[in-house]
């Protein structure tokens, strides 16, 4: 009936609708639902085990696959109504990339008072804040200040320049937060909307308009609300947009040679380039290769010359300015065109190796203890650890493969993504009989119980082999694409992720945040494998009705995760990859920054560190412009250097801070001798 839903009459509905629009204005009066609100109804200090939410989204995914095989008929009607809406808005792109750019965004400002503006905690956070305070200064990097020794840290360089020590993609975006908005984390907000929107896009060169946009928005909810993507400075979201910028324009340069597919192809390498370059690399590196097989063996020489303006020279012109801006960008900051900071910053502090087959490197001089600690101590601690045996090489290399499916996939996704992996094959149960059935279940099976206990080489080693298994199975057909007109199937998005899995295999560290853009294939094969499940048992209606199920779950975790927050739960032992809620780590150093803040005039912070202090929670952290900065942060030394600090920074208050107590008072400047000593200087070599 035209105007009414499933047979409620258009009378009746425009009065449940006034009824609604009068009561829930009285519920939210009435609740008033707040944060004082929530204290009421929930203990405060409520925990919630980051295992328990795990076994919470299983538990979703086997109860959507026994609805939908037992009972599809419940989900036959939201699957109709589902699949016709997402169609409509199929049909017009730009509003349903709106949609999926703006959703999270809108969800995650509704959420700001109980989910604040992120406080940065991780050092790589500090680091990203100094590049972009520098950038907003009108300068690529700052010179060396004269009492830097009592600033050392880890991610920075302190000689020749004082400069972040992070490639600059993740810095730009917080620098145009901070000059147009004058807060840093509107740029972390524009490149997660960018992003969304961007695998939208991607996704509709591999996928009919309605999976694109169904796979885009569970991608947008999944990652565009409670994840450390948008919930820190650490970055994830540009890192995404590149591979998605790459893996969408890769099958329109292919099928129609145009040149603004060739732009956004170049920007996503440069996007790769600028924030994570070793593995943006082995991302890039068969995409190159596929393009550059597709020049060479054009069908005759005017498509060559038309693929080489349209193609080739926009990727060469753009890659090649980034080369040349990257050089300028080097020379700023470390003095030399080839010399990265990064690079530099490793070369001055680093131990140990980046390939874990690569012998330590000998103990440079420290500044500090807590660097010392961190290079020296934390960091040999992992590279010992691959090397105890054989096994814990294994066990560790298969863990990284596990933590990428636990964090970006989870359970609810697991099963498109089998499914995308294998092209719907030997999953229609009607054509392989019972004994495709077994096979499926204890594949899935197996992955269900891997992603639970991912540290069990032996699930973890039956789950991935026999993946890889069934990937390769009747694949004897790859080099036909190559051969025909480079028709692009599931195996392109495949093959990349076996260039992620090889890339992680490699180094000595190995973080998700590493293999954020690796996010895109998959995502392209969750599309695929949705689509594939759809038509199982299509008469049924079981195959869309498994699909609608696990897409509803997936944004019923969303809501578990936002009632968390609402209620002030607390998530106990969770991945700092994850952050279902929001959690400061250095709540107490953000208490005594916006104390200092507060005082009158400008402040000098001693840090003194006890002993056993996590040497991750580091307190001394200062922006570009130090002499300038309200209050500065330096770490506590020998009396006779520290009273070199003081006299240096005459006219500020001083404070001792003891993070191990989390108590600020003032310094004992009786304690310091009248005359100092200067401090060590600093040198660029080890």
């Amino acid at each position: 009936m035209a105007g009414s839903f499933e047979g409620i009459p258009p009378v009746k509905l425009r009065t449940i609708r006034r009824g609604c629009s009068a009561a829930i204005p009285m519920i939210l009066r009435r609740c008033r639902v707040g944060p004082r609100a929530a204290r009421r109804y929930v203990a405060p200090g409520m925990q919630v085990r980051a295992h328990r939410l795990e076994e919470l989204e299983l538990l979703l995914t086997l109860v959507s696959l026994l609805l939908g095989f037992r009972a599809p008929g419940l989900s036959k009607r939201v699957s109709r109504i589902s699949l016709r809406r997402l169609r409509l808005l199929g049909d017009r792109p730009v509003v349903s990339m709106l949609l999926v750019a703006g959703l999270p965004l809108a969800l995650r400002f509704l959420l700001l008072p109980w989910v604040p503006v992120p406080q940065p905690q991780i050092q790589e956070e500090f680091s990203y804040l100094l590049g972009a305070d520098t950038f907003a200064h009108g300068r690529l990097a700052n010179p060396t200040h004269p009492m830097g020794f009592f600033f050392d840290n880890i991610q920075l360089i302190m000689v020749p320049h004082y400069a972040s020590a992070r490639p600059p993609g993740q810095t730009l975006f917080l620098w145009f937060g901070q000059i147009v908005f004058h807060l840093p984390w509107m740029g972390v907000c524009l490149s997660v909307g960018a992003m969304c929107a961007a695998f939208y896009w991607m996704l509709l060169a591999w996928a009919p308009p309605p999976w694109a946009l169904l796979a885009a928005l569970l991608f947008s909810l999944r990652f565009g609300i409670f994840t450390y993507w948008m919930n820190s400075y650490w970055g994830g979201a540009a890192i995404a947009l590149g591979g998605a910028l790459v893996l969408g324009a890769l099958p329109r340069i292919l099928t129609h040679s145009r040149l603004r597919d060739a732009v956004w192809y170049a920007i996503g390498c440069c996007l790769l380039a600028s924030t994570r370059p070793y593995e943006g690399l082995a991302y890039v590196l068969p995409t190159a290769i596929l393009l550059t097989a597709w020049w060479t063996r054009s069908p005759d020489r005017k498509t060559m010359q038309i693929r080489s303006l349209r193609i080739l020279a926009p990727i060469v012109l753009t890659v090649g300015a980034m080369v040349g801006w990257f050089a300028f960008y080097n020379l700023a900051t470390t003095g030399r065109m080839l010399q990265t900071a990064y690079g530099l910053w490793r070369e001055q502090q680093g131990v140990v190796p980046g390939f874990w087959w690569q012998p330590l490197r000998r103990v440079p001089v420290y500044f500090s203890p807590q660097v010392r600690e961190f290079n020296a101590v934390w960091e040999v601690a992992i590279y010992n650890s691959l090397h105890r045996s054989r096994l814990a090489l294994l066990s560790a290399l298969a863990w990284r493969l596990m933590q990428f499916l636990q964090l970006y996939i989870r359970p609810l996704l697991l099963i498109p993504l089998l499914v995308g992996v294998t092209e719907g094959k030997t999953w229609d149960t009607g054509r392989q009989g019972r004994r495709a059935v077994i096979e499926n279940a204890l594949w899935v099976g197996s992955g269900l119980l891997a992603l639970l206990l991912g540290h069990s080489l032996f699930i973890t080693g039956v789950f991935l082999l026999w993946g890889a298994l069934r990937i390769f199975r009747g694949r004897h057909e790859w080099r036909k694409p190559f051969r025909d007109r480079f028709c692009l199937g599931p195996d392109a998005p495949i093959l990349l992720l076996f260039a992620g899995g090889a890339c992680a295999m490699l180094t000595t560290f190995s973080m998700p945040t590493y293999y954020a853009h690796f996010t895109a294939p998959a995502f392209v094969l969750i599309a695929l494998g949705m689509r594939s499940v759809a038509a199982w048992r299509r008469t049924q209606g079981i195959g869309r009705a498994v699909v609608i199920n696990l897409s509803l779950c997936s944004c019923l975790m969303v809501l578990v995760s936002a009632t968390l927050s609402i209620l002030h739960g607390h998530v106990v032992h969770e991945s700092p990859f994850n952050w279902s809620t929001y959690e400061n780590g250095l709540e107490e150093r953000a208490a005594i920054q916006s104390f200092l803040d507060r005082q009158p005039g400008k402040e000098l912070a001693m840090v003194r560190y006890g002993p056993g202090h996590d040497v991750l929670n580091e307190w001394v952290w200062n922006l570009a412009d130090v002499d300038r900065q309200k209050t500065v942060w330096a770490r506590d030394s020998k009396p006779e250097w520290n009273q070199q600090l003081v006299r240096y920074f005459s006219g500020r208050t001083v404070w001792l801070v003891e993070p191990e107590s989390g108590t600020v008072r003032p310094y004992p400047l009786s304690t310091l001798p009248e005359t100092g000593e200067p401090p060590p200087q600093m040198s660029v070599t080890r």
